[in-house]
């Protein structure tokens, strides 16, 4: 009786943390030689741009990336317009950067999914340290430009874990070529990474996890385009 007891509250405590939003997980303090995020501020001819530095540095990733478990990258953008008294989102945008390792062809595939219909291949590298430099990769998320006059500011959050490969079986057939309708951007095979319960069962099971979060300074967009 004890050990059912047991089990259900522990299964109890599992389900609430998986439905604790973003914003409440606890964040990681960055540094300049470690994980980081930058943020580059919109100018008059280009959009706001995320790029996410040494995201899988240290930790276990690269010992658990070799031994069957995926790394998904997944990112938030914010843009925040400010008040007097408070402060409201006004556009967000999330995609997620998944780094898988075949261990048959020893090679690491690394893939953007955005929205439910766009799957943006970054490349297959020999070495670790290439996927990485394609994880860093700057990005333009598609989150528009803010009207003049209005001071605004961006907040970005990065959560960095591993998966289980048997619960993303829909991406680990997507990265052997049999959905072709994923390859052709008609279908986003990251509907398949279950951030509930199947996330959880991969923490349960030793995966590691990472959070960042980062915020630009106040801006504001003049008539012109400037800042």
């Amino acid at each position: 009786m004890t050990s059912a007891l047991s089990f259900a509250t522990l299964s109890l405590a599992a389900l609430s943390l998986a439905a604790l939003p973003f914003a409440a997980l606890p964040l990681v303090a960055q540094s300049t030689d470690g994980p980081r995020i930058d943020i580059a501020l919109p100018t008059a001819t280009s959009n706001m741009t995320v790029r996410l530095r040494n995201a899988i540095d240290g930790g276990r990733f690269e010992e658990l990336l070799r031994n069957g478990f995926d790394v998904r990258v997944h990112m938030r953008v914010e843009l925040w317009k400010m008040g007097r008294f408070f402060n409201d989102v006004v556009a967000r945008e999330e995609w997620d950067v998944i780094v898988h390792y075949d261990q048959f062809d020893q090679t690491f595939d690394v893939a953007r999914l955005e929205g439910d219909n766009m799957v943006s291949p970054l490349g297959t590298y020999r070495r670790l340290a290439d996927a990485k430099a394609a994880v860093a990769l700057p990005h333009a998320p598609p989150i528009g430009r803010p009207g003049p006059g209005q001071r605004h500011y961006y907040s970005v959050q990065a959560e960095i874990e591993t998966l289980d490969l048997k619960d993303l079986d829909e991406v680990s057939r997507w990265l052997r070529g049999e959905l072709a309708p994923a390859v052709q951007g008609r279908k986003n095979p990251g509907t398949a990474l279950g951030r509930g319960l199947r996330t959880l069962a991969s923490r349960l099971m030793g995966g590691e996890v990472r959070r960042l979060e980062a915020r630009s300074s106040p801006f504001r967009v003049r008539d012109d385009g400037g800042k």
